[in-house]
């Protein structure tokens, strides 16, 4: 677990399944502006093989180290943040999360950030670390830019939204040269 004042990541647990469906149920019409995966009403099974998956990730060290956001002072589940691994051997890992419609705009996922940047660090001795969104999501556009995290580039035409629209992204990343040498 990584811990700060406001929040705690926790790995994935299937004891917090329910958890985490009520949180996707509610978070729906937010999710579905940016991501194709959501469903409007997930079943407990569908989200327990997903928390499944993540276990089993997170163990091999394969596709994503996944934590879920509690909010200390009455541990609810506020959200999920991960680390897409996109290169193990520089190790270049992605941001991505979400975070419940009701708890939007309340520094959980910066707080979330800065604890899961100190991990990738400390444990994970990244090299790069990235942070990539729809060019029209300005809430994600804030945190990248909230946590230190320098504008690259605008790729161009480069993910659907769900609505069919293509879409450029931005890219924000930080660099950590000294954890490792190039081969």
């Amino acid at each position: 677990m990584l811990s700060d004042s406001v929040v705690t990541l926790k790995k994935p647990n299937l004891d917090l399944s329910e958890s985490v469906r009520e949180a996707l149920v509610e978070s729906y019409e937010n999710l579905k502006e940016f991501e194709l995966w959501p469903e409007p009403n997930p079943s407990i099974e569908n989200v327990r093989s997903h928390m499944e998956l993540a276990i089993s990730n997170f163990e091999n060290h394969v596709n994503e180290y996944r934590f879920f956001i509690v909010r200390n002072c009455d541990l609810k589940l506020v959200g999920t943040i991960g680390l897409i691994i996109r290169n193990p051997k520089i190790p270049y890992l992605e941001f991505g999360y979400w975070i419940r419609s009701s708890e939007s705009r309340k520094g959980y996922i910066s707080s979330s950030v800065k604890l899961l940047e100190e991990y990738a660090i400390d444990v994970l001795k990244v090299r790069r670390l990235e942070i990539r969104m729809a060019e029209s999501n300005l809430a994600s556009k804030r945190v990248a830019e909230r946590a230190g995290y320098k504008f690259e580039a605008k790729i161009h035409f480069d993910r659907m939204l769900p609505d069919g629209r293509i879409a450029n992204s931005l890219v924000y990343s930080k660099l950590y040269p000294h954890q490792a040498t190039v081969a």
